[in-house]
This record gives C-alpha cells, structure tokens and sequence, in this order.
C-alpha cells in the first residue's frame, strides 16, 4: 500500500470548518487522506461526494475508505463535473477542496510516465479515457505548438527546446521518459543542481497539456462558487505559479466569493522535513457571499 501524506491536513480541516452535519466535496479524492480526516472530524453525520478520475488510484481510494458506507458518494470523474452532479443531487455544499497535486501513487506507481527518474511509456495521461499521450504531442505535434506548450509551462528557452526536439524526433522519435530525459539533458547541459527543477519543467509542461489542467480548473473556478452554501468555503492547494495565479485572480475577481487569505497558506517547516513535496503547496480559501451579494 503506497504511503500518502495529504497536504496541509489540519489547516484544510481548519479553514473547510469541518463539524457534525455538513457536506463538503473533495473534487481531488486521490488516496482519499483529506477525505477521511473530514469524515473523522465530522463524525458520524457529516458526508463526502468525493471525485476521482484516475482509474487505478479510484480502487485503491474505494478500499481506504470502505468502512465509512453511504457517509461518502465516490463519483469517477474529474472536478469539472462537480457542478453537474452536485446539482444533479439537488444540493448545495458547506464546502469543497482541490489538492492539484501529483500524488504519489501516479508519480511511483501508474506506470504511465509522469516521473522523470522512471523509464516509462510517455503517455501522462491521468485518465485512460483521454486519447492524448505526451509520446503522441512530443513526435507529432509541429514545432510552433510544442513551442506553446513549452513556453505556457514557462520552460526555459521554450522555442530553441521545440527546434532541438522536433530535430531529435526526425533521427529516432521519443518512446519513453528516458529518451525525453536525455534529450532534455542534451539541450540545456544542466549543472547537477539544476537538472531535476528543468526535467520537473518539461515533464509538467507536457503533462498540463495532456490533462488540459489549466482549462479544467478554469471551468471548476467558474462554477463551483454556484454550489456552495452562503458562507460556504473553497479551498483550493496549488503546486506550481500557473494554478497559483489562476486561483489568485478567479478568487479576487468574482463577486460571489470573499477572499478570506490575502496571502497563501504554505506549509510549516515541520511539515516540509515530513514531507519534501508539500514544500512547493500553496492553499487559497475564499468564501461564498450571501445570495443577495452581500
């Protein structure tokens, strides 16, 4: 059973006030660590729709969480569709969380390509249902959109990096993530300090491309203020600066919600020594307006 630390566990818990006889949605279920604390803290009234699109960590996710019955809905989707189902239940929510992080199931144990220090197919698909692949971006797509791809990801040298790939392609086309590595390697010659934070760059770009990351969460920012409750909380964990801003400026800009952290909570020291990859968290809440805009 793969180890699973959720982030900011007890400021999530703090800032969803979770208590008896609320809902809340963890649109991100992963291995379902928040999930169960919410339904710990709120026992035994309190209750999950949790939303979970990866095949693999969805059953893992299901056996963890067994025990709490009809308490939790586990529904296999992305949180795009958090709306529509929550509107298809016919309620409004106290609360919902996105943890965008990777976790470490998929980095360790899909198979799929999402980590740099495994040699692996490149597909970096979060769900099979997409058709999608890195593999498929990296030998097809042209040298102005792998450059778009790139420079979104904000990717050092974006366009002299499109140029090298798609030169390297032409000799023998990419396959797995260690002829990715090599290439990435190749071009910028790295000092050993700074080769994992450009691989971590490449590979994140191509994998935000895959799972359309940023459209998605574009979409859930836009319509989930609409299920919350009056005073109910959003919470969202974000772990590079492009969902950072995205969350930023969607929270400020919109006038159904109240923005209740002028600056983002991050993870404690403690935390980060328990856990190295909470250190790049970062976690926005903001708060549902009464109906009338108040």
């Amino acid at each position: 059973m793969y180890h699973h630390e959720p982030v900011l566990l007890e400021e999530v818990l703090y800032w969803l006030r979770v208590e008896r006889d609320k809902i809340y949605v963890d649109g991100t279920l992963g291995l379902g660590g928040h999930t169960k604390a919410i339904l710990e803290r709120g026992a035994p009234t309190t209750k999950v729709y949790a939303f979970e699109w990866n095949e693999d960590t969805l059953q893992l996710a299901r056996e963890r969480l067994k025990d709490y019955g009809d308490r939790i809905k586990i529904i296999p989707k992305n949180f795009i569709y958090i709306k529509a189902e929550m509107e298809k239940e016919g309620i409004l929510v106290d609360g919902v969380l996105l943890d965008l992080g990777l976790s470490s199931f998929l980095l360790e144990g899909s198979g799929r390509g999402f980590s740099f220090q495994k040699d692996e197919p490149l597909d970096m698909r979060m769900s099979l249902e997409l058709e999608l692949t890195a593999g498929h971006i990296l030998n097809t797509f042209s040298e102005e959109e792998l450059r778009r791809i790139l420079t979104n990801g904000e990717v050092p040298k974006a366009k002299a990096l499109a140029q090298f790939l798609v030169k390297k392609r032409k000799r023998s086309p990419f396959k797995t993530t260690f002829d990715l590595v090599s290439a990435i390697k190749e071009f910028y010659r790295p000092p050993k300090k700074k080769e994992k934070d450009l691989l971590a760059l490449v590979f994140q770009a191509l994998r935000i491309e895959v799972n359309k990351e940023l459209e998605n969460l574009k979409r859930a920012l836009k319509e989930i203020p609409d299920i919350l409750k009056p005073c109910g909380r959003f919470v969202v964990i974000t772990f590079h600066s492009l969902e950072d801003r995205l969350v930023k400026r969607a929270f400020k800009e919109d006038p159904r919600l109240l923005v209740l952290t002028k600056k983002p909570i991050v993870p404690s020291l403690e935390e980060v020594r328990r856990n190295p990859r909470a250190r790049s968290a970062k976690m926005r809440v903001a708060e549902r307006r009464e109906f009338n805009g108040r």
